[in-house]
């Protein structure tokens, strides 16, 4: 008795609600049937009328293919009456160079629409950080989490930051932070080369702005956009960064934070690089 009491509660909880019989039963045309009208032969016989000639079924032809969806174009790079790439550089040379504070570049990157990444990207990434900070470190585009914060060095990035400085004598709020693009591309794209054109009067304006002792590139977009298409990544040496109107300051190229995921090697040349980057904070006055 208790055997079968059992097997009942595992069907119940299995879901069976109905005894199976020898015949198959399709409960699914039984019930189907009860919200199905009448044939029309049987309303004929009930109202004592002829039963008009049934005709055969004529297959309906299948329908045309549709034609194919045509996506709409997507927005120009280059919005507002700008014509050109050249007069889209200009101009953000121009708005930024108007900037004379941080927060005054925030509103101005804020409030430029030249840029197509702005109209897509959640929020404006704007550098951060003290002024004249010993170290000026510049992060690749934004992702997700930097997107979705509006925070530098955010979610993941942040944290594995967060790792690398731990057994530092170096704390975040120290340092001054930036992305190399104030917007994230579409699903995480690599940002073409105008947009990287457009948005790169910001990132050397940002640098001029906060004025750091040296700048530490992390990745190979900054590194491209900063020092040219022929810039390793890492380098085993400073080098130097020459702004438009501004300073000229050291600078060193690393893997990104996120490559301490990658491999062994990469999380022994991001170690080598911030002992490099210690020494010669400890010994530069």
């Amino acid at each position: 008795m208790q055997d079968a009491l059992s097997l009942l509660r595992l069907y119940t909880e299995w879901g069976v609600d109905t005894a199976v019989t020898d015949n198959a039963t399709d409960h699914r045309l039984a019930e189907a049937g009860a919200f199905r009208l009448p044939p029309v032969r049987e309303q004929g016989r009930r109202t004592g009328q002829p039963q008009p000639a049934t005709a055969p079924l004529q297959h309906s032809p299948a329908p045309a293919t549709p034609p194919a969806v045509q996506r709409p174009t997507p927005p120009p790079l280059v919005e507002g009456g700008i014509a050109s790439l050249s007069e889209s550089v200009a101009l953000a040379q121009q708005v930024a160079a108007q900037a004379t504070t941080p927060d005054a570049l925030r509103s101005a990157m804020e409030q430029f629409d030249t840029c197509s990444l702005r109209g897509t990207a959640m929020h404006t990434l704007a550098p951060s950080g003290p002024f004249n900070a010993p170290l000026m470190l510049i992060g690749d585009a934004p992702d997700a989490d930097e997107d979705r914060s509006g925070q530098v060095f955010a979610g993941l990035c942040g944290t594995l930051l967060d790792t690398l400085l731990a057994p530092l004598p170096l704390e975040r709020s120290q340092l001054a932070l930036s992305t190399a693009l104030p917007w994230r591309p579409p699903g995480g794209r690599p940002p073409s080369e105008a947009e990287q054109r457009i948005c790169l009067p910001f990132l050397q304006r940002a640098i001029t702005l906060f004025a750091p002792r040296r700048v530490l590139l992390c990745g190979r977009l900054p590194a491209t956009m900063l020092l040219g298409k022929d810039a390793t990544l890492p380098k085993r040496d400073w080098g130097t960064l020459t702004l438009p109107n501004g300073p000229t300051l050291p600078v060193l190229v690393m893997r990104h934070p996120l490559q301490l995921r990658a491999s062994p090697t990469a999380r022994r040349e991001i170690w080598q690089t911030l002992m490099m980057v210690m020494k010669t904070l400890r010994d530069t006055p």
